[in-house]
């Protein structure tokens, strides 16, 4: 992972604000051939650029771009990253209040653990598990860990996802904004299209878990110690946390964007 990653821009906005600096003002065109960003891509990058303020635009036909300066794009990413921080500080905090009693108090009779990286064999064959047994509902939140790592990284669970789940389904599908900004156009198409699936975009719920059949939730763990991953999944059966789980699902659903 290069510094400009690591600061929060993603593979094509580095290369991108890579193909601008020392070049002068350049038409997008030019950005694409220059940086490798694809031409179907470059516009939507450009225009994040440039709403960060790290690009900065010069007439209208065509419109040029132009990079700031590295020292004032590191400084205004690093703002970016401290601001983060502190909303997920301040996120987590409101989730332990709603959750911290609840989730100590599942007793060990009643679910399981599961070890599960990210985008290892073993998170594969959970999400075959899990969403397999599924009769008739679920309700999927995604946030931390996902939020953190790269598309890539996590990809074969969301394969095992879209292979397992039957079209007769009921299933609903809360993304976290970072999550969607991460996934390719093609993923947003599908599941756009896809029978039997509602996905909308959030920004209230920064936790993950799944809700299956409202009899049985999974409940996601990052990793103490690696931003970005997954230490596992356990299984909760209780009734009472089930229903302050699916009661904080169903509200940021109401307060959540469609996908389109």
């Amino acid at each position: 992972m290069s510094r400009l990653t690591a600061l929060g821009l993603s593979a094509y906005e580095e290369k991108a604000y890579r193909g601008l600096l020392g070049r002068g003002p350049l038409v997008a065109r030019d950005v694409s051939e220059t940086s490798g960003v694809p031409m179907g891509r470059v516009y939507d990058v450009l225009n994040g650029l440039v709403a960060r303020d790290l690009v900065t635009t010069r007439g209208d036909d065509p419109t040029r771009y132009a990079a700031v300066d590295p020292e004032t794009a590191a400084d205004r990413l690093l703002a970016e990253r401290t601001r983060e921080l502190d909303e997920r500080a301040a996120r987590y905090e409101r989730l332990a209040t709603e959750l911290g009693n609840e989730l100590t108090a599942v007793p060990p009779s009643g679910g399981q653990f599961w070890l599960a990286p990210l985008g290892s064999d073993a998170a594969v064959s959970l999400a075959r598990s899990v969403f397999g047994d599924a009769n008739e509902t679920v309700r999927s939140a995604m946030g931390e860990p996902y939020a953190g790592a790269p598309w890539e990284r996590y990809a074969p669970e969301i394969g095992a996802f879209d292979e397992t789940l039957p079209s007769d389904h009921d299933v609903r599908v809360l993304i976290d904004e970072r999550v969607l900004a991460d996934a390719p156009q093609e993923v947003r198409e599908r599941y756009r299209d896809r029978a039997g699936v509602d996905v909308r975009v959030t920004t209230e719920l920064t936790a993950t878990f799944d809700l299956v059949d409202e009899t049985r939730a999974y409940v996601h763990i990052p990793h103490p110690l690696d931003d970005g991953e997954r230490l596992g999944a356990v299984e909760v059966r209780d009734d009472d946390l089930l229903t302050r789980l699916s009661e904080l699902y169903e509200r940021a659903w109401e307060n959540a964007d469609s996908l389109d």
